[in-house]
């Protein structure tokens, strides 16, 4: 169960950033780095162990691949430009921070 659970938080935070780093640049981008930091911290708090961050993160970065490529009617979430850079930027920095922070 907690496996699930950390999947499906790292997924709804994955969602949740894509859709926000656009919003109301720069503030989008920091809102999305924060909750994805946080949601990331918060798994390991919650369930005291580092592979249950690993794990939300792997789902994060598959809502975040999925975002980056083209879809079925070529939509793209998650453009190749300065924004979406700085966000697959920050968001790397944020993920790997919360990574490192103890699990406990």
């Amino acid at each position: 169960m907690k496996i699930i659970a950390s999947l499906v938080a790292g997924a709804a935070a994955g969602v949740a950033a894509v859709f926000l780093h656009l919003f109301l640049p720069p503030f989008g981008i920091a809102l999305a780095v924060i909750g994805t930091f946080t949601a990331i911290w918060a798994v390991g708090r919650s369930y005291g162990k580092r592979k249950y961050k690993v794990l939300a993160t792997l789902a994060w970065m598959f809502i975040f691949t999925r975002g980056a490529s083209f879809g079925n009617g070529n939509e793209i979430f998650i453009q190749g430009d300065s924004l979406g850079n700085y966000f697959l930027a920050f968001s790397f920095i944020a993920i790997i921070a919360a990574l490192l922070l103890p699990a406990n």
